[in-house]
């Protein structure tokens, strides 16, 4: 036998034992963190509003509306945002405007707060102002409500209002 053979039959019981300290090693499971959904509804009154001609200034034409918020969930929660977005439509169907035209509106909010208790509700009154590129009343007003408990949990809502 040569050197470098009798060298490998020594070092060869030396690499097994020392093989099983390498490579890889195991790791605990990384933590998930599940992020809790706060219940709220979002129910408008009416769901169909008559609107009337705007007297004077920029738009044609205006309509109002309220939206009770109810908070379901075991802690009270905060209204983060609201979102909203008035577009013509015809017996319901959004009509989407030509190209280069757009409807044009500004709303007013008269929301009493932010913070709703649990099992409690809340009333926020609306009022939009709007023109239309078809010159049309007939418009779809869709809200969003973002809120949050103080228990951490989030989500969001949506009410969707018809102008006639």
């Amino acid at each position: 036998m040569t050197l470098s053979r009798k060298l490998s039959w020594w070092a060869l019981p030396a690499l097994v034992l020392w093989m099983p300290g390498c490579g890889s090693t195991a790791t605990a499971p990384t933590d998930t963190t599940t992020t809790a959904t706060a219940t709220v509804t979002a129910v408008p009154s009416p769901d169909t509003v008559a609107v009337t001609a705007a007297s004077g200034g920029t738009y044609a034409w205006t309509g109002s509306f309220s939206v009770t918020i109810t908070n379901t969930n075991t802690t009270p929660l905060t209204i983060k945002s609201i979102t909203a977005d008035l577009q013509q439509s015809s017996g319901g169907i959004v009509v989407t405007p030509i190209t280069g035209t757009d409807e044009a509106f500004r709303f007013d909010v008269r929301a009493p707060g932010n913070r709703i208790d649990t099992n409690g509700s809340m009333v926020i009154p609306f009022t939009f102002f709007y023109s239309l590129p078809n010159g049309g009343r007939e418009a779809l007003v869709s809200l969003s409500f973002s809120a949050a408990t103080d228990a951490g949990a989030s989500g969001s809502v949506t009410a969707t209002v018809n102008f006639q």
